[in-house]
């Protein structure tokens, strides 16, 4: 079923099934979504601001163009998710399943998305700028270019990954795991630097 440029405030859709739904274009202000299911569903150019998607499935869904606003996906289903060119900014991820869960593009400035894997994923070019990244796996992802500076990194996983490119500004390098990962000669300076190497 379409829906298009729809406009819901302070509103709870406990056990709403918006499976294989198309929205585009709708926002959403300070909404939850409990135990419902977007399952399939297709979403463009929506916006998300301040809700909850507490026991909410995406499996199998497509974001493409959203905004998710300082939401909370705890204990959500995002197995099989594409989010693409999304902007997440504030949101917590970290509490949900994640398998299969795709990141295109966009940006996931100041999130939460620790203990989560994103292994062999295809991240070229995505803001992680001041997330919260610990313990997360990126083993063997593709890191290009994206932007990490101040992301908190702690025990993070990085080996085999490829950051050239990437931005590390901010970064306590000294808490990463880097076996057999791809760097580019800036960030071997920096990381250098912040080892506690005395360059030139």
């Amino acid at each position: 079923m379409p829906w298009d440029h729809i406009a819901y405030q302070d509103r709870t859709f406990r056990e709403e099934d918006w499976s294989d739904d198309a929205l585009t274009g709708c926002g959403f202000t300070a909404c939850s979504f409990p135990g419902g299911s977007f399952e399939g569903s297709i979403l463009k150019n929506c916006v998300f601001d301040r809700c909850s998607f507490r026991f909410t499935s995406f499996a199998g869904a497509v974001a493409e163009g959203c905004a998710f606003l300082n939401c909370v996906f705890d204990e959500a289903n995002l197995f099989g998710a594409t989010f693409r060119d999304c902007k997440c900014t504030g949101s917590g991820l970290a509490g949900a399943c994640a398998t299969g869960f795709t990141i295109a593009g966009g940006s996931y400035a100041y999130c939460c998305l620790s203990r989560m894997s994103f292994q062999k994923a295809e991240l070229a070019g995505v803001s992680f700028a001041h997330a919260d990244l610990r313990d997360c796996s990126f083993r063997d992802a593709d890191l290009r270019y994206c932007d990490l500076s101040q992301a908190l990194m702690q025990n993070c996983d990085l080996s085999g990954a490829d950051l050239r490119g990437a931005g590390l500004s901010g970064v306590d390098v000294r808490a990463l795991r880097m076996k057999n990962t791809t760097i580019d000669l800036e960030q071997a300076v920096v990381i250098a630097q912040g080892l506690g190497a005395r360059l030139g």
